[in-house]
């Protein structure tokens, strides 16, 4: 029987101001296929294996940094007798303002035809290390204009990669890469639709309305979404527009009512009955529930 890779909807952070979160992790046996809908970097502190994305796979090795994009299927096998320490850090596309493009990252590029990983040069893996000691650091304290500083830093590290990979040769880049387990890359095309979400989350998205704006027939755009995203156009939509409530009713104080017009919704009831089937509970207990967390959090 086939497994069916896991799909992960959630990480620490993700439904607050600040969409972004990152810690080191010890693989000592590596981590099953899966995907996601944010995205996700690694960096390799120690240990030896092997990453597979979208059927792909690379070595992983100190000096490694990798680049997930949301969607695609990935696993990581720890070689045995070396087990893998590294950064890992996940941010949501939203953390980025609409409209903004997201650094070193052209979502109207074909992405997969850029390699998705890097081996970075000996002088530049102590400045990459040194970085993210000071993102990881700074995310665990409360400093004044935390989200600014992090946001900054990994434009810098987005950045860096981008040029990296970008400066690599062909025969560089064409000789880690083989074909492993898995699944097919996904086409490139899906990533304008998904940045014509994100950005007009507010507007009265419609299949046939993003169909005609990004050039693409009804039937297609369908199955494209069902085959890349694994669910269909609207309960895409409605998790783009209940993820933006979110960080809303956890990090202002603005109005249930206000905060569903403000994600796309022109009914209350509308956005009551939606957020209910996705998060199991009604806007106005999620935000108490938040509220508590965090008095919880500041009394410790």
């Amino acid at each position: 029987m086939a497994v069916i890779p896991k799909y992960l909807t959630h990480y620490p952070n993700m439904d607050s101001e600040l969409p972004f979160h990152i810690k080191i992790h010890r693989l000592e046996n590596g981590f099953p296929s899966h995907r996601h809908d944010f995205l996700e970097f690694s960096y390799v502190i120690e240990g030896r294996g092997t990453e597979i994305i979208n059927g792909v796979e690379h070595p992983m090795v100190p000096g490694t940094f990798t680049l997930v994009m949301p969607y695609q299927y990935h696993e990581i096998i720890s070689e045995p007798g070396a087990p893998l320490s590294l950064y890992n850090c996940n941010f949501g596309i939203h953390l980025y303002a609409p409209g903004e493009q997201l650094p070193g990252i052209d979502l109207h590029q074909a992405e997969d035809l850029l390699p998705s990983f890097v081996l970075l040069p000996e002088c530049e893996q102590e400045r990459l290390r040194s970085l993210l000691a000071e993102m990881r650091e700074e995310y665990a304290g409360d400093s004044l204009w935390k989200q600014s500083l992090l946001k900054a830093k990994l434009t810098e590290v987005l950045v860096r990669f981008d040029r990296f990979r970008r400066n690599m040769t062909g025969e560089t880049v064409a000789a880690p890469f083989r074909k492993g387990r898995g699944h097919s890359q996904q086409p490139s095309s899906i990533w304008r639709v998904i940045q014509h979400i994100h950005a007009h989350y507010q507007d009265d998205l419609t299949l046939s309305g993003v169909a005609d704006t990004c050039g693409f027939s009804v039937p297609y755009l369908s199955e494209l979404f069902k085959k890349t995203v694994g669910q269909n156009f609207l309960t895409f939509v409605h998790e783009v527009r209940i993820r933006h409530a979110c960080g809303l009713l956890a990090a202002t104080d603005m109005n249930v009512s206000d905060i569903a017009l403000e994600s796309g919704y022109g009914s209350y009831n509308t956005f009551s009955r939606i957020f209910k089937e996705h998060k199991g509970m009604t806007p106005v207990e999620y935000r108490k529930r938040k509220s508590a967390a965090v008095e919880l959090i500041s009394n410790r």
